[in-house]
């Protein structure tokens, strides 16, 4: 008779990296309630083995009416129309090493911190990126006589005639509301200047 031994398969085994999903959560939980310009944002996922560039289908907006409807007379159908949108993704990344003698010998709590300063990079990354885009947009109102944001004088300021005309704009181009109101995000530099 052979005996063989018993085959135990253990947490640790099944769940290398259950540690590091645990970490990758807290993280990106915490990078998400830093955002300022990606509470804004719509999250797109790329396809596995779709090459690194992402097409995203926008749908324009519909014409308003301009006949209005006769009875027993259908109305003409409008189709919708489509515009494609691609862009390039990038990868991003950063990585803390603490051993576990660091861990334990430490009077402060070496991961906790780890993970709450690489949340905060996480988020700061992710709206730079963000702002990257928006910076790219061609539909830019300016105040006082400036044209380009390199003319934009100390005398430019943010002015009520300049709210009015980016706010109409917006509402003209169907730009999405938010409890009423369009929503704006500044730096600190530029709340401050506004609230003196």
């Amino acid at each position: 008779m052979i005996y063989t031994a018993d085959a135990i398969t253990t947490f640790s085994v099944l769940s290398k990296d259950a540690v590091d999903v645990w970490i990758s959560r807290e993280m990106y939980a915490l990078a998400e309630k830093n955002l300022l310009v990606g509470k804004y944002a719509k999250a797109y996922t790329l396809p596995q083995r779709m090459g690194k560039t992402m097409r995203i289908v926008r749908i324009k907006r519909l014409a308003i009416p301009r006949v209005q409807l006769t009875e027993g007379v259908a109305p003409d159908a409008v189709a919708l129309a489509t515009e494609n949108v691609d862009v390039s993704v990038e990868q991003w990344g950063i990585v803390i090493r603490l051993t576990d003698v660091a861990e334990i010998t430490t009077s402060h709590p070496a991961l906790p911190i780890a993970i709450d300063r690489t949340a905060l990079v996480i988020s700061e990354l992710q709206e730079r990126e963000l702002e990257q885009v928006l910076m790219a947009g061609t539909t830019v109102y300016y105040p006082g006589t400036a044209t380009t944001r390199p003319t934009i004088g100390a005398n430019d300021k943010l002015d009520t005639a300049t709210a009015i005309k980016t706010t109409v704009s917006l509402r003209n181009k169907g730009a999405p509301l938010s409890e009423g109101l369009f929503n704006g995000i500044m730096s600190p530099q530029q709340e401050g200047d506004i609230i003196t």
